[in-house]
């Protein structure tokens, strides 16, 4: 984004986001003019390095461990110091909701290498363990998980051997271009109605990048919801490998709670495994749910597996159910907002007069610094397998 300051400072006071959550930093009731004040933070100055370099290449297939093929982002990369760099792939728009309209790239990769070490730390590793996140001048290329069409920049940012930003960065602008719809992908375009024959919802398809990202209105909307959730959209994927659409779990977005009091929460669409003690909440982010398939009446909405992590080993199951929920700063509690939803499977019925090629582009919903739509290298794992680190018993 060569209309950004290449040298900019700021007093570092970014907020840490954790599993989509905020950390907030209240005020205290002790602070004041004679209250103990830390010093201050040394300042931080980020400068482009002329001698390092990150170039798009361009979009190749990618085999999977299972054969599976998918499209995925090359990137070729020039890094000559001696410590360790992050790739942070950000559309300017985004930047600019989530970091003001003269963004501050100190504001920006300090968030992102303090997330990182972080969630490391969390992790009981250190951030360097992260082999498919953190490199060093021996990786020259790069491969990233599709990449939505429009205009993006590229960071190179390099980090010291304590996971700090040292200030130095590469970085490049390029544009992906949206493809036309295959015949496939404008299969899910239209209206449906969804039902297991108890509880069921009318949905609408429509594009937010062909071939790759619909938005999905109506989920947890009429008769069986008590709370509707008319003002959401879900974004689920095609995979054009087989020509199905995944649903997957999702940030988002955090308001103040006008409705039920809890205050500042965020909100997340989060998928749910069921046994004899009750509901258990998956709540990892991008993993996939459930999976539309086509079928010769119309579709079936069918639970994904997944695998969990327990302190008596691996466990797996499949989702019973997925959900919208809030999570409340305040209580540090997860809460639905409807009890009555639809069990997986669910049936796909047409709804007749809907014409899928007369759907229009479909609008996104504005970033934030915990939304920020971010591709991650590709780890050459099988596609479309849910594994979980994190999950909480309902009570």
């Amino acid at each position: 984004m060569k209309g950004i300051i290449r040298t900019l400072a700021l007093v570092a006071t970014a907020a840490l986001a954790m599993t989509g959550c905020y950390k907030h930093n209240p005020i205290g009731r002790n602070d004041g003019p004679n209250h103990h004040q830390e010093p201050a933070e040394e300042k931080l100055v980020v400068t482009e390095n002329s001698d390092w370099s990150i170039r798009y290449v361009s979009r190749e297939d990618w085999v999977n461990d299972d054969g599976s093929v998918e499209a995925v982002e090359h990137f070729n990369l020039s890094y000559k110091g001696t410590g360790y760099y992050i790739i942070r792939i950000i559309r300017p728009e985004d930047l600019k909701a989530a970091y003001g309209e003269q963004p501050d790239l100190a504001d920006f990769f300090k968030y992102e290498a303090e997330s990182l070490v972080s969630d490391a730390k969390n992790d009981g590793v250190n951030f360097y363990d992260y082999t498919d996140e953190v490199f060093t001048s021996k990786i020259t290329d790069i491969y990233f998980n599709r990449l939505r069409s429009g205009t993006w920049i590229a960071f190179l940012v390099e980090l010291d051997r304590n996971g700090k930003v040292t200030g130095y960065f590469a970085e490049a602008d390029f544009t992906i271009r949206e493809e036309e719809a295959s015949e496939a992908f404008k299969y899910w375009l239209g209206d449906w109605r969804v039902s297991n024959g108890l509880v069921g919802y009318e949905l609408t398809v429509s594009s937010l990048d062909n071939n790759f990202i619909y938005r999905v209105d109506g989920w947890e909307c009429g008769p069986a919801a008590g709370f509707q959730m008319d003002k959401e959209y879900l974004e689920t994927e095609f995979w054009p490998a087989n020509g199905f659409m995944y649903f997957t779990s999702q940030f988002l977005g955090a308001y103040d709670d006008e409705d039920f009091g809890y205050g500042t929460v965020d909100e997340l669409f989060m998928g749910n495994i069921f046994d004899s003690k009750g509901i258990t909440i998956i709540t990892d982010e991008g993993i996939d749910l459930a999976v539309a398939v086509p079928t010769e009446t119309g579709a079936e909405l069918q639970p994904m597996e997944v695998t969990l992590d327990t302190d008596s080993g691996k466990y797996t199951t499949q989702f019973h159910s997925m959900q919208y929920y809030m999570w409340a700063h305040s209580t540090q509690e997860w809460h639905p907002y409807n009890q009555s939803i639809a069990e997986l499977p669910l049936t796909m019925t047409r709804i007749a007069g809907t014409r899928a090629e007369a759907r229009v582009l479909a609008e996104e919903r504005t970033a934030t610094k915990a939304s920020i739509h971010r591709s991650q290298p590709k780890a050459g794992k099988t596609g479309r397998n849910s594994v979980a680190k994190k999950a909480v018993r309902m009570k």
